[in-house]
């Protein structure tokens, strides 16, 4: 008795862990974009990249250190005994270098650049978090669709299976068109059976973006049915190049290394030391002290500073090229999505408007003769077939449509909806 019960446990521990979880509570996809915003570990690490820049502006924006420094002047011969140097030959002196011609704010100017392209790569790095939650949001929904359209279709060959039954028994359709049935219904057992497990993957994918367990249970997704997208081109153009972070992280480049060219042309130019020095320190006053200013010279401006000029320029100009090639890009791939979402609500309206009701009545009147002795057997499995095939070509233009429209929203840069 105690094996049996045992045995029966470990069957129900197999069942168990070879069932599909499901939540059957709607999964709103606004909710999941806050979540991952807020705990996606490549969007905190982004972030903390530009908070991290925001606090080298005031380094570049410093003087170097001043440099502190004890002399014993006169030294006698042979000795290294402080004490025998006078008191006016010891000196304490602070040096400090000061860039002149504006440097400083020129490093200022570059650093403050360089965070602002760290927060667009910031931006950019949300935005494209936000597409993968989208594009991996709607995969989920059209997995679910596959499988409740199988479902359907497997219930239908079901009842038609029974009707066969029926109709072999009195020798009304033969042994082949039965088989064909059940030949049917266990390749769509099969399929089902995949389906579900390739959901476990795709639900897996969405915690990872949202900083979950791999295996925790998410709600059925849900999707809108309408088209909320009416914007023209030319305006999304516009938004194109005002707001795509990858566009303004070019723009930026341009801007700093502008300031790196004005930066290296002020290198030609002399910087100044100071020291400041205060003799007798060390007997309990102050004695006489000593100015010292001097100046750096680029003397070998020849083959230092003016390579330093050039590599400046050159990147100036590599900069303004890679912008324009980024922009081109940019505007083409948004004239690209825009045509692909008119041509996927050209589908929808086809397979909603026109496909589905045509097929499905067709198939209630092979149903309906099939079940009076009339109809054609094989006809109302074509239907059928074609009919789910159809409803799946719908749903998939639909996902289309806002994979489009998520990827248009990354290109552009801004919530078109």
């Amino acid at each position: 008795m105690l094996r049996n019960i045992f045995v029966l446990f470990l069957v129900n521990i197999f069942i168990l862990s070879n069932t599909i979880l499901y939540s059957d509570e709607p999964l709103s996809l606004d909710a999941l974009l806050k979540e991952a915003i807020q705990n996606n570990p490549q969007i905190l690490a982004a972030r903390k990249r530009w908070e991290a820049s925001l606090a080298r502006i005031p380094q570049a924006k410093s003087l170097d250190n001043p440099t502190l420094g004890f002399s014993f002047m006169k030294m006698p011969k042979g000795t290294l005994k402080l004490d025998r140097t006078m008191s006016e030959d010891r000196m304490f002196s602070v040096n400090q270098m000061f860039p002149l011609f504006g440097k400083i704010s020129l490093k200022g100017k570059i650093a403050l650049v360089e965070s602002q392209m760290f927060a667009a790569e910031f931006k950019n790095k949300e935005l494209e978090i936000i597409n993968e939650v989208k594009n991996t949001y709607y995969d989920l929904f059209m997995n679910y669709k596959e499988i409740e359209l199988n479902q359907q279709s497997l219930k239908f060959l079901e009842e038609i299976a029974k009707i066969a039954e029926a109709k072999y028994i009195v020798g009304e359709i033969s042994q082949e068109e039965v088989f064909k049935i059940d030949l049917e219904i266990a390749r769509l057992t099969s399929d089902i059976t995949n389906l579900k497990h390739a959901n476990k993957a795709k639900q897996a994918r969405l915690n990872s973006l949202l900083n979950r367990q791999p295996e925790d249970i998410l709600g059925t997704p849900v999707l809108e049915e309408t088209f909320s997208f009416d914007k023209d081109i030319a305006t999304l153009y516009r938004l194109t190049l005002e707001n795509q972070p990858e566009l303004l992280i070019f723009s930026y480049a341009i801007e700093k290394n502008k300031y790196a060219r004005s930066l290296a042309r002020r290198s030609l130019f002399p910087d100044l030391m100071t020291e400041i020095g205060l003799r007798g320190v060390t007997s309990g006053g102050v004695g006489p002290w000593d100015l010292m200013l001097a100046f750096t010279v680029p003397f070998w401006f020849w083959t230092k500073q003016r390579y330093e000029i050039k590599e400046a320029i050159f990147n100036l100009e590599e900069a303004e090229a890679a912008y324009q090639a980024m922009k081109n890009k940019a505007l083409y791939q948004t004239k690209d999505l825009v045509t692909k979402i008119e041509v996927a609500k050209n589908k929808i309206k086809l397979y909603k408007n026109n496909l589905i009701p045509m097929l499905e009545a067709s198939i209630e009147s092979s149903l309906a003769g099939f079940r009076s002795g009339k109809g054609d057997f094989m006809m109302l499995l074509d239907n059928e077939r074609i009919l789910i095939e159809t409803k799946m070509s719908y749903y998939q233009a639909l996902v289309e449509y806002n994979m489009n429209l998520a990827d248009l929203e990354r290109t552009v840069g801004v919530n078109l909806k």
